[in-house]
């Protein structure tokens, strides 16, 4: 009997034990698993590249280029600036070389853009100047080494429905408009653009942040209709029309 009981009582003990190292068990997997889900609520990946809108397609613009510029009236420039609007000469625009106009200059234009929409970039092909842009929305920044160029380097990211997109290491040779409104190309400068669909219509507000030549920011707004059945032509480019040698 005492060894009946006390086995029944060994036997209770260990199936305890087990429930206890059972519990513990589960209790530990649920600590990890709630951990895991924290992490993973605090940083996912495909989160900052998952499209709010679709923008995908060719665009045509709505409106002449001209009418997306501000007036001149409203731009308050700084000394640097009033004197490089003043000194410029028609003769150097670059794109009389065929060199395209980049940005800030080409963020609009009279033809057709086209938009590639993909998880970890947006490509804009525009049918002026064979231009291409890339902003990488796959949380990069830019590198320290990029050069300044034309189009510099664009990262971006969805704010709810809209497209913001950032722009750094931009080239001092280029212009904010056909008319020679300056762009110092300062290594602070930036330009910060935003991109909402509303039906078929896609449109865009840029602020170009040039404290070397502006005392404010310079705002470019724009817009574009949705073509299903649209197409980006062959853009060719003569110096000759321009009376380059």
């Amino acid at each position: 009997m005492r060894v009946r009981a006390a086995f029944r009582i060994c036997n209770t003990c260990r199936n305890g034990a087990e429930r206890m190292e059972s519990k513990h068990r589960m209790t530990h997997i649920g600590r990890i698993t709630i951990a895991v889900l924290a992490v993973s609520w605090v940083f996912d990946p495909s989160g900052m590249a998952q499209a709010q809108s679709d923008f995908e397609g060719i665009w045509a613009p709505n409106v002449p280029p001209v009418a997306g510029q501000p007036a001149l009236s409203d731009l308050r420039f700084t000394p640097e600036g009033q004197a490089a609007l003043e000194s410029f000469n028609a003769e150097n625009d670059p794109s009389f070389r065929c060199i395209m106009p980049g940005v800030p200059r080409g963020l609009i234009d009279p033809y057709p853009l086209e938009i590639i929409q993909q998880d970890h970039q947006i490509v804009f092909l525009h049918e002026y100047y064979h231009q291409v842009r890339r902003i990488y929305l796959d949380g990069r920044e830019a590198p320290e080494h990029w050069p300044p160029t034309l189009n510099g380097y664009s990262t971006g990211h969805w704010e709810g429905e809209t497209l913001v997109i950032r722009t750094t290491h931009l080239s001092p040779n280029n212009y904010m408009d056909i008319n020679g409104r300056p762009f110092s190309g300062d290594e602070r400068t930036y330009v910060i653009e935003q991109y909402t669909r509303s039906d078929d219509v896609l449109s865009m507000t840029a602020e170009i942040h040039d404290p070397a030549y502006y005392e404010e920011p310079y705002v470019m707004r724009y817009s574009w209709a949705f073509m299903p059945d649209g197409e980006i032509w062959e853009y060719e480019c003569d110096p000759q029309f321009g009376d380059v040698d």
